[in-house]
């Protein structure tokens, strides 16, 4: 919001020069816009100190020294994670936002360290999905009560690394699909960023997950798990004037065209692989004109990115050489440079 008030500020002055706006509207109309919250440099250190010592004192604890015994090893982990949830409640009370926020994602990683830690201290075998699902639900928990997204970014995170954790075969149920979804909804509804980055990568890695378990489906769940990501993508371009919806869009993109370019790798022959490659090139071409209508940088460079590969796909099927394939890039690279000094000379002048 500061920087869009910046920009007002500029605009209006802009405008009363042309004698669109009366001077002394001015002041009015910037007093319509509230500055933004920022976050200064002592601020963000605050909040990665306070990362850093819970780790530390995770670390601390799980160190199996003799000098410790069981019951008061396990009497201090669980007393920190009571302190530092006790912490964030007197953080709420308070109205202090930023440190209830950090201090419930300490609890979250916390909390996920003493369910390893109980097994280690106690010498209990268990499940290591079972317990990275576990703690990731007792995160969204303190998500939940705190309305926290640093604990929803760590419960995300804990249930992402509970997919891999275990066995991948056709019985194992995929949560990080559900939970995504979820992230993204909480992430609108609390405003927040950091929630909007983790929720869109959860959703392209649980769809990923999915993916693996039907194995043979081959490039159709690729291309249904593109054409997913698209679909979404083009939901969030509705509502760009939000930022969370701009980050969805940003991941959904880049996602979509991953999904569709590593789907022509493996099935697609004669008159199939043809058609895949011209049709990502013209998704590509398609992707970097919307960036560039968007004025959406990283969609641009999405699409970039993914001409590129197409290319580089088409000179690998036409069985070029990489001496070849490097002269020729190196030849449109230069076109490129050449072209683009040209056009910002005569945009000067």
């Amino acid at each position: 919001m500061a920087g869009y008030k910046a920009r007002l500020q500029k605009d209006v002055d802009e405008w009363i020069a042309a004698g669109l706006v009366p001077a002394q509207n001015r002041q009015a109309i910037l007093d319509r816009v509230s500055d933004g919250r920022r976050i200064d440099a002592s601020a963000a250190l605050a909040v990665i100190g306070a990362l850093l010592l819970g780790a530390a004192a995770v670390a601390f604890v799980a160190a199996n020294w003799g000098a410790i015994p069981r019951l008061p090893r396990f009497g201090l982990i669980v007393g920190l994670f009571l302190a530092v949830a006790g912490g964030a409640a007197w953080a709420a009370r308070a109205q202090r936002p930023l440190l209830t926020n950090t201090l419930l994602a300490v609890a979250a990683l916390i909390y996920a360290a003493a369910i390893g830690l109980t097994g280690q201290i106690f010498d209990i075998a268990g499940d290591p999905q079972t317990a990275l699902r576990s703690a990731g639900l007792a995160a969204a928990l303190l998500a939940l009560a705190g309305r926290s997204s640093g604990a929803g970014v760590v419960a995300l995170a804990l249930l992402g690394f509970g997919e891999f954790a275990g066995r991948f075969d056709g019985g194992s149920s995929r949560w990080l699909i559900f939970a995504a979804p979820v992230g993204m909804a909480l992430a609108w509804l609390w405003n927040s960023k950091p929630l909007a980055h983790a929720a869109s990568l959860a959703l392209i890695v649980g769809l990923l997950a999915v993916i693996s378990l039907y194995e043979r489906w081959g490039s159709s769940s690729l291309l249904a798990a593109a054409a997913v990501l698209a679909g979404l993508a083009a939901l969030a371009r509705q509502s760009s004037d939000r930022r969370t919806a701009v980050i969805h869009l940003l991941w959904f993109a880049w996602g979509a065209l991953a999904f569709y370019g590593v789907a022509g790798f493996d099935e697609f022959k004669g008159g199939y692989l043809i058609a895949h490659r011209a049709a990502w090139l013209l998704i590509s071409g398609g992707v970097i004109a919307l960036g560039m209508h968007d004025r959406q940088g990283m969609v641009t460079a999405a699409g970039v990115v993914s001409m590129i590969a197409a290319v580089c796909a088409i000179l690998f099927d036409l069985g070029l050489g990489l001496m070849t394939a490097a002269g020729l890039f190196a030849a449109c690279a230069l076109i490129a440079l050449v072209a683009g000094g040209l056009t910002r000379r005569r945009g000067k002048a």
